[in-house]
């Protein structure tokens, strides 16, 4: 028997890809009180949906300390895409990644989902700011189009020779009284160096600022340009990235958070933004005489 709780966690995982157990009990069990009692459904409705084939569980084969001890992860099944898909009579279900995700790469995608989690939960506490679209690295942007070979991902490959990509982890779109902005994410774990990063990254954002290609994931932007919102495990992480890309091409379009201080609570209004030089500003501001700020971006009146 399918449950509203099961449709409710396939759903979760077409808009996440990747989740823990515990990410999926917070999301979708917090009502219950205790928490032995919301670990045990939480168990119980993924091991059904996992014996029906509508979800997959990938295991956790190594250990961070960050993370816990080693667990199983959860990813859509293409028989699970088919039920949402038939469930809301909505086709765009059938164009949901369900590829096996790549071990080496969990940690990324969890810190990915967290950073999405607490973006959509601030969404949710207030009525200013709308979320009118996120994208996963792996997401068909286009999903309306029908014709396979014309769909495309983030992915945007820029010049052949010598060769250019613009690869962001995620890209995300904020609305405030009509001004509508799109803001790339790179999810930062402190794996690579700053200055590899800084050299490595920022050519193909100043290639895709200049030819304004973010209007090809976002067509409704009401804006020029868009920002670079890059998510570092710490204070210190971020204060060494924003120091190895203040001198880059493009500097301009870069903003940094600590993980640390990203929360529901934070993540819109909060001081806690910081440009590659300057003071920390708040991701979007809405004024009390209606004019409003995103993202450090320039006032518009609406």
């Amino acid at each position: 028997m399918i449950t509203d709780r099961d449709i409710q966690i396939l759903t979760l995982l077409v808009r996440y890809y990747l989740l823990s157990r515990d990410q999926i009990q917070r999301l979708c069990f917090s009502s219950i009180a205790s928490s032995r009692s919301a670990a045990r459904k939480t168990r119980e409705r993924l091991q059904n949906l996992v014996t029906l084939g509508l979800i997959h569980r990938h295991k956790f084969e190594f250990y961070n300390s960050a993370a816990g001890r080693p667990a199983p992860l959860y990813y859509p099944s293409r028989k699970g895409c088919e039920f949402l898909a038939e469930h809301f009579d909505d086709e765009r279900y059938l164009a949901t990644t369900v590829h096996t995700p790549v071990a080496q790469y969990a940690m990324h995608w969890l810190a990915l989902n967290e950073t999405h989690i607490a973006l959509d939960d601030a969404i949710a506490r207030q009525h200013a700011v709308q979320l009118d679209g996120w994208i996963n690295e792996f997401d068909i942007v286009n999903k309306d189009e029908s014709v396979p070979e014309k769909r495309f991902r983030l992915y945007t490959l820029l010049r052949e020779s010598p060769r250019l990509v613009c690869a962001p982890d995620a890209a995300f779109l904020l609305s405030v009284a009509g001004h509508c902005k799109v803001f790339y994410v790179e999810q930062d774990r402190g794996t690579s160096g700053v200055r590899h990063i800084a050299a490595s990254k920022t050519p193909g954002y100043v290639q895709m600022a200049e030819s304004r290609l973010h209007r090809r994931h976002f067509p409704t932007t009401t804006f020029d340009t868009f920002t670079v919102l890059v998510v570092a495990p710490n204070p210190r992480r971020r204060d060494a990235l924003r120091h190895a890309i203040k001198t880059m091409p493009g500097a301009e379009l870069w903003k940094f958070v600590s993980a640390t201080e990203l929360t529901p609570e934070s993540v819109l209004d909060a001081p806690i933004i910081h440009p590659c030089d300057g003071e920390p500003k708040p991701l979007v501001r809405v004024r009390s005489d209606v004019s409003l700020t995103i993202a450090n971006g320039g006032e518009k009146q609406p």
